[in-house]
């Protein structure tokens, strides 16, 4: 049996503003989503912003006694792996607003995963 025009146009008009609501908190989350990370000897704090940019730089004693190629690696890595967390939480954030298994979630998820990887672990050397 054919819905009446009224009725169809009331529920595309709910579907419209739940999926209106839900993009406009995603957008927020998104944007205030930041991510630091603590390189492993302890010299640096990289957080980096919803972009992957960097956001906020810390260094300790340890970092000024390192040479300034040894601190550049450190710091890279440590950037890609904050950029990595950044990436999952992205994934967290959409997962929870859409559910894990919506298109959204995976196709938002592959973007932010692909573009910021996880970082092996053996990949910053023990530098003190």
């Amino acid at each position: 049996m054919p819905q009446d025009p009224e009725g169809f146009l009331v529920d595309w008009e709910r579907r419209v503003e739940h999926q209106t609501m839900l993009t406009t908190e995603l957008s927020q989350r998104m944007e205030q989503n930041r991510a630091s990370v603590e390189s492993r000897g302890g010299e640096a704090v990289v957080t980096v912003d919803s972009s992957g940019g960097l956001a906020e730089l810390r260094l300790t004693e340890r970092a000024m006694r390192l040479s300034a190629d040894e601190l550049a690696s450190i710091i890279l890595d440590t950037s890609r792996r904050a950029q990595a967390k950044m990436a999952q939480q992205m994934v967290d954030v959409v997962s929870s607003l859409y559910g894990s298994d919506s298109e959204t979630a995976s196709f938002i998820g592959n973007v932010y995963t692909g573009q910021f990887p996880e970082q092996p672990e053996e990949e910053e050397h023990d530098r003190r």
